[in-house]
């Protein structure tokens, strides 16, 4: 599954903002721009589907929080196109105070006709669920309609799977009982790394070699369950250390590689600022394991030394307008950039970093 393209109207910092996706996507913004806000859309569409309407406005603080506060309007609309095999699916997800509203239109590729529209409109204030539904019993190459519309569509699938580490958390939590699935914060790293070498240990092992000659000393990890207690443990040539021991970065660098490699059903992954704490080295390995996973993956970062070594159509700058709404532009699409990058040069062309550490992009009104 891949997401297309995102429209936002109304949420946060977004008003009629449309922003399309490849397979890699480097989100990179000055503070306050909104990058962070395009993963929140993701994760706010992924509460009302996996939880329910009322739990996504609660846990984003409140309906009035999520406005754009520079409209008086009381809409949100949200629309998400997403493609899976031979199908494209659109999400439209229409929020007031107390109605919520979603719909679903199923396309097979090159076709204008929808093979089937689904509709639900939630009262919170009454609660009460509406549904609608019309949809053609057939198969497509062997794949029945409901089938498709589950997976682009029902409560058990989320859109994504956001992560944001904090290590801190992770050195204080990490050792303790929790679900499978690794969570925002990483707070039960140890949990899920447990799992997976007693289901996947391939997979641990891709782990835990995948440190080596990442992280100075570090020769592999090791993960021990003792009275429902997790210890992570790296291991250096003579000894074996603590996760109190290690850098924040190491610590982060698992995490990450943990999420890239977990089993789960999430196809698109999403990270903010996966590069702290990290040297250019273990950088220049994320980057390269994020372009090498079978997942479409998200990144927003404040780090231009991640743009030293990018394909244009990776990159999306994230901006204000003059009205102070949050707007997107892909590299590839700024007029005469590879022109610019070529003739500002003296030796080599100039990199992205440079252009926006010099302001020679950056202003995109």
């Amino acid at each position: 599954m891949r997401l297309k393209s995102l429209y936002i109207h109304n949420y946060k910092s977004f008003y009629h903002t449309t922003i399309e996706f490849d397979k890699f996507n480097i989100i990179i913004g000055e503070n306050n721009s909104g990058k962070s806000n395009i993963l929140d859309v993701l994760e706010f569409v992924n509460i009302i589907r996996t939880k329910s309407f009322d739990e996504a406005i609660k846990l984003k603080g409140g309906f009035e929080k999520i406005l754009n506060y520079n409209y008086d309007e009381k809409k949100i609309v949200i629309e998400l196109e997403i493609e899976y095999k031979d199908f494209i699916g659109k999400l439209r997800v229409t929020v007031y105070k107390n109605i919520n509203i979603k719909s679903s239109i199923i396309y097979a590729k090159n076709k204008k006709l929808p093979l089937g529209i689904y509709g639900t409109r939630y009262n919170s204030k009454y609660n009460s669920k509406v549904d609608k539904k019309i949809e053609k019993n057939i198969k497509i190459n062997d794949i029945n309609l409901l089938f498709i519309n589950i997976i682009f569509f029902g409560t058990v699938f989320k859109i994504s799977k956001n992560y944001a580490f904090n290590t801190e958390t992770i050195r204080q939590n990490s050792h303790k009982e929790a679900r499978e699935e690794l969570e925002k914060n990483g707070e039960n790293l140890g949990k899920v790394l447990f799992e997976i070498k007693e289901k996947h240990p391939n997979t641990f092992d891709i782990i835990s070699n995948s440190m080596i000659g990442i992280v100075n000393e570090i020769e592999g990890i090791s993960i021990q369950k003792s009275i429902e207690s997790y210890n992570i443990g790296f291991r250096e040539k003579h000894r074996e250390i603590g996760i109190n021991t290690v850098s924040d970065g190491t610590i982060n660098l698992l995490a990450t590689i943990t999420a890239l490699n977990q089993n789960d059903m999430n196809d698109i992954l999403a990270f903010d600022e996966p590069e702290r704490y990290l040297h250019i080295k273990a950088i220049n390995y994320l980057l390269d394991s994020f372009r090498d996973s079978e997942k479409q993956i998200l990144i927003t970062t404040h780090s231009t030394q991640i743009l030293k070594d990018v394909n244009l159509d990776e990159v999306i700058f994230v901006y204000r307008d003059i009205d102070g709404d949050t707007q997107t532009i892909k590299a590839s699409n700024i007029p005469n950039l590879e022109e610019k990058m070529k003739r500002l040069a003296y030796d080599r062309p100039l990199g992205l970093d440079e252009l926006i550490n010099d302001g020679i992009i950056g202003d995109f009104e």
